[in-house]
């Protein structure tokens, strides 16, 4: 059973406050009444996502994040207080993004570029603005001409900054826009070339079309 992931599990047994799903190793968690639905039995299995509560527990929900761990999504902030931003991310509970995980200071109703991690010291899930810390610049396994996925963060003089198949930094020069693109768009993208310091330029279209 992994936290921040989607989990296939099987419906062990019921209580009062919902079902309780238990994965291969015989661990459960708690899937509330909110997201049981009729069409759930005992032995069926199910996907949900797991995660920690308003109350810190590990509970199970169908609903879909809009982000898992170890993956980049661009969010909106919810509101700022004094632990750091909370983010709008499809779940009841917002995703925190601690001070220490943000560039600079979040601020309320702006969009940005996270990246989804475990805290290693309170077992939670946290989002981090701090994104070279998880991108790849060495051994980029893309060549010109692949057809890669795209998450599209922030635009500049040069281009449209992007991350490449959740793994690398990519930059899609102006000159190579011909087509309404907007931060937070998820599209398909094609490699012009991978630069020497392991960024990627990117193409809307395949090379040479």
């Amino acid at each position: 059973m992994e936290i921040g992931k989607t989990n296939k599990l099987r419906i062990a047994r019921t209580t009062d406050f919902g079902f309780f799903l238990e994965d291969d190793a015989g661990n459960e968690v708690l899937l509330p009444n909110a997201y049981v639905t009729d069409d759930l039995h005992i032995d069926d299995e199910t996907e949900v996502f797991i995660y920690k509560d308003s109350e810190d527990r590990i509970v199970a929900t169908t609903l879909k994040p809009f982000v898992q761990l170890d993956e980049f999504a661009f969010l909106q902030v919810k509101q700022v207080n004094q632990n750091g931003a909370f983010m709008d991310w499809g779940l009841p509970k917002d995703l925190m993004v601690p001070f220490a995980a943000q560039t600079k200071k979040m601020e309320e109703g702006k969009w940005y570029l996270i990246f989804l991690i475990l805290d290693e010291y309170t077992n939670r899930l946290i989002g981090s603005n701090k994104v070279n810390r998880f991108v790849h610049f060495n051994d980029v396994d893309v060549k010109q001409g692949d057809e890669v996925d795209l998450l599209l963060y922030k635009m500049t003089e040069l281009g449209m900054n992007v991350i490449v198949n959740n793994k690398y930094k990519g930059l899609i020069f102006t000159s190579d826009i011909h087509k309404n693109i907007k931060p937070g768009d998820r599209i398909k993208g094609y490699v012009k070339q991978v630069r020497e310091d392991g960024k990627i330029d990117i193409l809307l279209e395949p090379v040479g079309y």
